[in-house]
């Protein structure tokens, strides 16, 4: 497979990786005293003050829960020149990473289906192609396409996204990892109190630069400084300078709601999360492997036999 083509995969992934808080960062001192987000008061907080006291207990409350149930929107720029708006919703795991979902929006042409279910398990996930794309697959219904896989298929320019998807962080819009990215950001502050689902929560802002989001995530620790740079680069090239962050927190100090936010070359990509039901038991299972083919190697065979994939394949 062209090098160019796993380029384009590191670009995309690599933005939604940091979009989605793949930064591992734990507690600091401010942390382990911090006060319940449900007493903070709604007037605006410098920055560095207490908003950044209770998103730092949100973000230790979320991590300590494990999992919980979500209902989640993205609204894409585009797979091509089509805009997406894909809506899904389901259980999550960030402690092992686990995902089962629905997910409606999907293009649904060439036979592939608009509504389908996916598995996630560590860095790999499972997708159910369909009745038409199960006849295009030798009748095995489950893709499954390893994202820490074609990271390292992709040469020295998958080091980055390789650390990014360690331990398959990336892939879930893990709550626990974008409140850690959100209390990373110099100028967190609170908006104020709102209804959400009916409930008070108080509502949290904040941004970071592609620098900020880059230098904050403990991931990518293991990098040279030449490979950090080229991931930057690569960042910017795909139009991304900024992340914008807003999470509402209940008053059980646990967030019922984060919004993600960033600009692109091709147009601004949104991610809306809801979240309840925390410590929901989250026992994923992968597919039987007899139903199941790998996306990297079929690509793989196609490329050995000088075929071209399509999209529903």
């Amino acid at each position: 497979m062209r090098k160019s083509t796993w380029k384009r995969l590191s670009v995309s992934v690599t933005a939604v990786a940091l979009l989605g808080g793949v930064a591992a960062c734990g507690g600091g001192e401010k942390g382990d005293k911090a006060a319940s987000g449900a007493s903070a008061k709604s007037e605006k907080q410098p920055a560095g003050g207490a908003s950044v006291e209770v998103i730092n207990a949100a973000f230790k409350k979320t991590q300590a829960a494990k999992s919980a149930k979500f209902e989640m929107t993205m609204k894409l720029p585009g797979l091509g020149d089509q805009p997406l708006t894909l809506r899904s919703s389901g259980v999550m795991g960030w402690d092992p990473t686990v995902v089962d979902q629905r997910m409606t929006g999907l293009p649904g042409k060439d036979g592939a289906p608009a509504e389908t279910r996916s598995i996630t398990i560590g860095t790999a996930t499972y997708t159910d192609v369909g009745p038409e794309g199960a006849a295009r697959n030798d009748g095995k219904r489950w893709m499954k396409v390893d994202l820490a896989a074609m990271a390292k298929e992709s040469g020295d320019g998958g080091k980055a996204l390789q650390q990014l998807m360690g331990g398959g962080q990336g892939q879930s819009q893990d709550p626990a990892k974008q409140m850690a990215l959100l209390k990373e950001s110099p100028n967190v502050k609170l908006v104020g109190e709102e209804t959400v689902g009916g409930k008070k929560a108080q509502h949290y802002k904040g941004t970071l630069s592609a620098e900020e989001a880059v230098k904050s995530n403990k991931s990518l620790e293991g990098l040279g400084e030449k490979d950090r740079q080229e991931l930057l680069d690569t960042i910017k090239q795909a139009g991304i300078t900024q992340y914008e962050m807003d999470v509402w927190v209940g008053s059980d100090d646990l967030p019922v709601k984060l919004v993600m936010n960033m600009d692109t070359a091709k147009g601004r990509m949104e991610i809306t999360e809801s979240l309840s039901g925390y410590g929901t038991k989250a026992d994923v299972q992968a597919p039987p492997a007899e139903q199941t083919v790998d996306l990297l190697e079929k690509l793989k065979k196609m490329k050995e036999s000088g075929d071209t994939p399509s999209p529903a394949s």
